[in-house]
């Protein structure tokens, strides 16, 4: 008997989805981040693969799973392009419903055509060499990239440089930063949800807050505004060395990574913390001394949102393998904050960067877990009222942290923000006024204890550790005028300055 090919292609093919994945983000997801999720797509395939042949002894198993991960990613693009077309409404089609019988009648279909066919070694030897092809149109592109001038990118931390001081005051607070992602301010709110967010702002000023009122990010999302916020400095260079055209953000990633205010911290001899989750890169491993609420992957959410969004068409689906991801992180910083103890006499830092109220929307307004439906970003009452519940539990749980905090020692400062808006219902294209306070209306407060005098009415976030460093450290950094540099998320680096067009 003719020795069968050995089925190659179903181990390429299984490399697809995270490999077209990684194809169309270059710019977003750094090369490292799609390591483990290669090994864990081949492993499962191989897993499975062995397993499958062992119970059925067929060499045509090897088939049957190179086809059933084809048609995972011919139905999960073709369900998105219908799903972000505007033009047509059939977001329905994402529906337990209709989806499972559509995946169960086309699988089945082609199961049964595979097994009634006579597989030769050549038919095998096609695949594998398709295979190969196909696995390589996606690696060449991705190789290219690399070693194109569009990722030549030089350290972009000579752009943000500036003096990383060492102060010689003795008493350092410890500090809290408490980042709130994707909370819109209270023009947003009133605008698109009928919101009176007052009781929340009377709250913080209760415990000795000082709340800005209004307040703007600098930038209107997170790949820069972070970024900004931790190395205290504009990105204009960098916009400037970059082009208007690029699309590069990870660069963006490294200097918020190795950004100067751990750096400074460290400098001043502070213990610091930060989380998994949003943030999970929020520093290099060299400047922090503790990262809380990892799991055993640590897989980046950037790229897990990404995957579970294409490939998971299903609710229930992207609920266990996002949303809850999310969740349990959040509740897992929510339970550390609550109960942190100091192992250390050093002072300390702390960086807490939710994804709240960001989506998925995981919590309603008493703190409870729902299984909110997908809406495909459509702006329409659910998804309102899905952002709003959320936003009023993150004030809830936010002002139970704040306490904990407090009691701990009511000497610590916390800075409590947003790094944007909440954004939803934007158009990029064709801003209104609306557009700008939905992505730039933010929500900024300072607990300041002993210094509350000194806190200015309007401090722009580019200047929020500038200001604190001055006040506490006796720091001389310059404060920088504040400003609002708008621009789609698909060209990032194609700035424009609205400052002017937001009333102040």
């Amino acid at each position: 008997m003719k020795k069968s090919r050995f089925p190659i292609h179903v181990f390429l093919i299984s490399l697809m989805p995270i490999l077209i994945l990684y194809q169309s983000n270059l710019e977003e997801i750094p090369l490292e981040d799609i390591f483990i999720p290669l090994i864990l797509s081949i492993s499962i395939v191989s897993i499975s693969w062995f397993l499958l042949k062992s119970l059925f002894r067929s060499n045509k198993i090897s088939l049957v799973i190179s086809f059933m991960i084809i048609l995972l990613i011919v139905l999960s693009y073709t369900r998105l392009y219908f799903a972000n077309n505007a033009n047509i409404d059939i977001n329905f089609l994402g529906s337990n419903v209709i989806l499972m019988p559509i995946i169960l009648c086309i699988g089945i279909i082609g199961i049964i055509c595979i097994y009634k066919k006579n597989v030769s070694n050549d038919l095998l030897s096609i695949f594998n060499v398709m295979s190969v092809v196909v696995v390589l149109f996606l690696v060449i592109p991705i190789g290219y990239y690399f070693i194109s001038d569009d990722s030549q990118i030089v350290s972009l931390s000579e752009f943000v440089e500036i003096p990383i001081i060492q102060s010689d005051v003795v008493e350092k607070p410890d500090v809290y930063f408490l980042v709130l992602d994707a909370y819109s301010g209270d023009i947003a709110l009133q605008q698109d949800y009928n919101y009176d967010n007052s009781e929340f702002k009377n709250e913080l000023k209760n415990r000795g807050f000082v709340v800005q009122k209004p307040s703007y990010s600098n930038y209107p999302n997170t790949n820069l505004s972070m970024p900004s916020i931790m190395n205290m400095v504009y990105l204009d260079s960098i916009a400037e060395e970059l082009g208007k055209d690029s699309r590069v953000v990870t660069g963006m990633k490294e200097i918020r990574n190795e950004n100067n205010v751990m750096k400074i911290f460290k400098e001043n001899n502070y213990y610091i913390v930060s989380f998994f989750g949003v943030a999970n890169a929020a520093a290099s491993k060299e400047l922090l001394d503790e990262r809380l609420c990892g799991s055993l992957f640590n897989l980046s959410p950037e790229l897990q949102r990404a995957f579970t969004y294409h490939y998971f068409p299903l609710s229930y689906t992207r609920a266990l393998f996002n949303d809850n991801y999310q969740f349990d992180r959040l509740e897992c910083t929510f339970d550390t904050v609550l109960n942190y103890e100091k192992q250390t006499d050093l002072p300390l830092y702390m960086h807490l960067h939710l994804l709240l109220p960001h989506p998925p929307f995981v919590y309603n307004s008493s703190g409870e877990r729902v299984d909110h439906k997908y809406t495909e970003d459509r702006f329409d009452e659910s998804l309102r009222n899905a952002y709003l519940e959320q936003l009023i539990f993150a004030n809830k749980i936010t002002l139970e942290m704040i306490d904990s905090i407090q009691n701990r020692d009511a000497n610590s400062v916390i800075i409590l923000m947003s790094d944007h808006g909440g954004r939803l219902g934007v158009d990029w294209n064709n801003p209104t006024e609306l557009n700008y306070y939905r992505v730039f209306n933010n929500l900024s407060a300072f607990y300041f204890p002993g210094h509350a005098d000194e806190i200015s009415e309007n401090i722009a976030a580019v200047n929020t550790f500038r200001f604190f460093f001055n006040t506490y450290l006796d720091t001389d950094y310059e404060l920088l005028e504040d400003k609002q540099m708008w621009f789609s998320p698909e060209r990032p680096y194609d700035q424009t300055d609205i400052s002017e067009q937001i009333m102040k």
